[in-house]
């Protein structure tokens, strides 16, 4: 059978559709992730332009977004969308309105400036990428205990934690309160629990010494020979970028807004070292406290930058500067990182699961194992918890790895020491005593 058209696919109401010029190119239709499916971006044979359309409350709206480029036109559609919310909003007509997609999109509107940009950007991101596609337009009041059960189970199907999975929990609960806060719910529906909680068995992945020296002389390799990865150059700057993360405890998410303005040389004697005070992307905004390495790092990437006739400012990101979109320079990052992994055969040999995140767990475990630093010092600087140190990072501690921290205890002699045989004392020691 035919497979019946949606309202957003459907061709418009028109007599004679096939023969009518304003009827959707098929092949220029396009959604946008994180908004409903009927709001439709589509060319068509009686103009150059993108056209938006939205099938809202049984009724197509329709207008031109006077732009040949799909990114600008779906800047233009979001906006588009976002006037019809707030027309009906002041019409009274969003009384009818309650739409899970629709209420969400409100509240976080209403908490872009309140909400830190780390926790707003995430549940933003979740709201969009996961609860969206699964409660959609569905009439929020009509949500039940059931369908919030087979959302975490879908969840649970991608191995996600436990602590995963109950903020997903966290960003639906916020959502909801909005609602019945405007008057769309009259209460919430009762919440399943999450079972499970975070074990010290879900180690985290660290390199040891030779396999960090490996990843680096990789990343140099296929620098040179020139490889590309779906159509973006592996060059010198993933060498730099592995080595600066190894010796500056910044996460992932660090890589996004990490700019040179938070970037400040300093020196005690002949002690040189970077600080770091970029925005906290996950916990607190303290002051890092980079490994001297860093210095010679940080000049070697200005020098490829200089070598490449690249113009660096303050306000410019440290790392692939040139992407403004900071999730696009996360994904392709991620991709250089895996194929430069792919190339060391670490993981074949190993069984390791190694990630951009596995850099900043060998910057801490190369503290603890080498450089015998306190946990308590090691959390603050990595911007973490020491209860957090202990129970994940250190998990992979063995006493055999800290056998020199223990025996340089000097409080107790390791080895008794022997009564040393008396002997005739020499010449210059007589002299010394004579005198």
């Amino acid at each position: 059978m035919p497979k019946t058209p949606t309202p957003a696919t459907a061709p418009l109401p028109i007599a004679d559709a096939e023969k009518n010029r304003l009827n959707p190119i098929p092949s220029t239709m396009a959604t946008i992730p994180g908004y409903p499916s009927k709001l439709l971006l589509y060319k068509t044979a009686a103009s150059r332009y993108y056209w938006v359309r939205l099938y809202y409350h049984g009724k197509y709206k329709i207008k031109t977004t006077r732009t040949e480029s799909l990114k600008d036109a779906k800047v233009f559609a979001i906006k588009f969308y976002e006037d019809i919310l707030i027309n009906a909003n002041q019409t009274q007509t969003s009384n009818k309105d309650k739409s899970f997609t629709s209420i969400g999109h409100a509240l976080f509107r209403s908490t872009a400036g309140t909400a830190t940009d780390s926790v707003h950007r995430t549940d933003l991101s979740r709201f969009k990428n996961d609860l969206v596609p699964f409660f959609k337009e569905q009439e929020i009041d009509t949500i039940t205990n059931s369908q919030i059960s087979s959302f975490i189970q879908r969840l649970k199907e991608r191995d996600l934690s436990p602590a995963t999975v109950k903020h997903f929990m966290v960003v639906l609960r916020k959502i909801m309160k909005y609602a019945v806060a405007n008057n769309k719910l009259q209460h919430l529906p009762e919440f399943p629990k999450v079972s499970g909680r975070l074990k010290t068995a879900q180690r985290r992945d660290y390199l040891t010494n030779a396999e960090y020296e490996k990843v680096v002389k990789s990343a140099e390799m296929l620098a040179e020979q020139q490889t590309i990865v779906r159509g973006v150059p592996l060059t010198l700057e993933m060498k730099f970028l592995i080595q600066f993360m190894v010796n500056s405890f910044i996460r992932p998410s660090d890589l996004r807004v990490l700019k040179h303005q938070h970037i400040k040389k300093k020196q005690d004697g002949d002690d040189e070292w970077l600080a770091l005070s970029h925005p906290a992307t996950k916990t607190t905004a303290t002051e890092v406290q980079a490994m001297p390495a860093t210095v010679f790092i940080y000049d070697r990437l200005m020098a490829y930058r200089k070598a490449a006739g690249l113009k660096t400012t303050l306000q410019d990101y440290v790392f692939f500067p040139t992407y403004a979109n900071r999730d696009t320079a996360m994904a392709v990052i991620g991709r250089l990182f895996k194929k430069i992994v792919e190339h060391t055969l670490i993981e074949n040999e190993t069984g390791k699961n190694l990630t951009l995140y596995s850099l900043r767990h060998t910057a801490i475990m190369m503290r603890i194992i080498n450089g015998g630093v306190e946990t308590l010092a090691l959390a603050k600087n990595a911007r973490t918890s020491q209860q957090m140190i202990e129970q994940f990072y250190a998990a992979h501690l063995t006493t055999d790895q800290v056998r020199k921290q223990l025996h340089a205890f000097t409080g107790t002699p390791t080895k008794p020491k022997t009564k040393a045989k008396a002997s005739a004392p020499s010449k210059k020691t007589a002299s010394r005593a004579k005198s």
